[in-house]
């Protein structure tokens, strides 16, 4: 599922208390914020700025490449969350200009490789960490 409100990315982004945490890799970064009360939703939001990607098509490249890790990861997430009876909400963003990205000059190939590994470095940080979060909620 998707996270599509601007209202939803704007409690996502700002709101920081108990149940909200980051991680951030070399290009992306992710907010996310734990909902006990919606047992099992999972849902993701992307944005890539302007800022960051000026064209278009590298905008859409760099989307494409989080939701693919994003939905690589989400069964596994999924299964966590609904064992520990909470809901996730994740926000996914490029963090730095995508020329500052290594594979840039060498071609798209080496671009998405670059992309891709840190994409996935990146989730799974999310699903290593995410039990220690699920615990702070309950006070364990």
């Amino acid at each position: 599922m998707r996270i599509i409100k601007s209202a939803d990315y704007g409690v996502l982004v700002h709101t920081r208390n108990e149940n909200t945490f980051r991680l951030t890799s070399k290009y992306f970064s992710i907010n996310a914020m734990k909902f006990p009360e919606e047992p099992g939703r999972l849902r993701f939001g992307i944005t890539v700025g302007k800022r960051n990607a000026h064209r278009s098509v590298d905008r859409a490249l760099v989307k494409r490449t989080l939701r693919e890790a994003a939905r690589k990861q989400a069964p596994n997430l999924a299964a966590l969350l609904g064992e520990q009876g909470v809901g996730l909400d994740v926000s996914l963003r490029l963090r730095v200009p995508l020329k500052e990205i290594p594979g840039i000059d060498q071609g798209v190939n080496a671009l998405k490789l670059s992309l891709r590994t840190d994409a996935r470095s990146l989730m799974e940080a999310l699903l290593k960490r995410l039990p220690k979060q699920l615990a702070q909620t309950r006070g364990e």
